[in-house]
């Protein structure tokens, strides 16, 4: 997996908590980064409820553009 380096601004006192609970800063970035991403694709999914009805593509269809979209989404991030 490729890394990247990017510059943050952040409350002085989160990465003082951060560094408290472990030194490893990238990796508390990583851990946070990967469950906020978790966390927004699950309310992604659950703000669709419902529409499906309203939908052109079958359920199938749909679960498939959006398996694309994230396969899309990692490619960006990890610069392919």
């Amino acid at each position: 997996m490729a890394v990247i380096k990017k510059t943050i601004s952040l409350p002085e006192e989160l990465y003082k908590e951060a560094e408290n609970i472990s030194h490893n800063f990238s990796e508390i970035v990583k851990e946070a980064l990967s469950e906020y991403i978790k966390k927004k694709k699950i309310e992604k999914a659950l703000s669709t409820a419902g529409t499906f009805k309203d939908l052109k593509e079958t359920g199938v269809e749909y679960v498939d553009k959006m398996r694309k979209e994230d396969l899309l989404l990692e490619e960006e991030r990890i610069g392919r």
